[in-house]
């Protein structure tokens, strides 16, 4: 009964020590919940990505990390543009230039295991180049799916849905 009461005032005081969000839960023989870890990684990936921060990002990165894009067969060109690139210090500087003043929502985050499943939103105004198209000062909603895998504390693997086809017809360079 001590060891339940314990862990219930750990709960507590985790619980208003964080602004009333729990960012780790606390398990009962004291270890940390390695799935809450992974989505808070996500996170702070997220949010280096929001702040225009590729020093933190790449922090987060494993060494050899990989992107794939899992709407095409063969992933061995990514993407042309900058804003869908690989290459993800290039990507945030594309879309922090495309979209100076985005805002990234983190929609919902499921994990298992090592892996995290992430429903992100971003949304702003074109007011530079975004996919060959010249500014339009047009509002961009874009929306991704990204699969995580978290190897050794760092994001080793990203699997990526983007819907690159609604962005181009916000932003006109497909016309229906």
């Amino acid at each position: 009964m001590k060891k339940l009461a314990c862990f219930l005032i750990l709960m507590v005081s985790a619980f208003a020590t964080s602004g009333g969000e729990l960012s780790h839960i606390i398990t009962p023989r004291g270890g940390t919940d390695p799935e809450s870890e992974n989505k808070e990684l996500v996170q702070q990936f997220y949010d280096a990505f929001s702040k225009n921060d590729p020093r933190t990002m790449n922090e987060l990165l494993a060494a050899n990390y990989g992107v794939q894009d899992s709407t095409v067969v063969f992933d061995n060109s990514y993407s042309k543009y900058d804003a869908f690139s690989k290459n993800l210090s290039v990507r945030v500087r594309a879309l922090h230039q495309a979209l100076p003043e985005f805002k990234l929502q983190v929609i919902e985050m499921m994990a298992e295991g090592n892996k995290v499943l992430a429903r992100i939103q971003i949304q702003g105004v074109q007011r530079g180049p975004l996919m060959g198209v010249e500014a339009t000062d047009k509002p961009v909603v874009i929306k991704a799916f990204a699969l995580f895998t978290i190897e050794g504390g760092k994001i080793s693997h990203l699997n990526e849905v983007w819907n690159e086809y609604g962005v181009m017809k916000q932003i006109g360079y497909i016309v229906l």
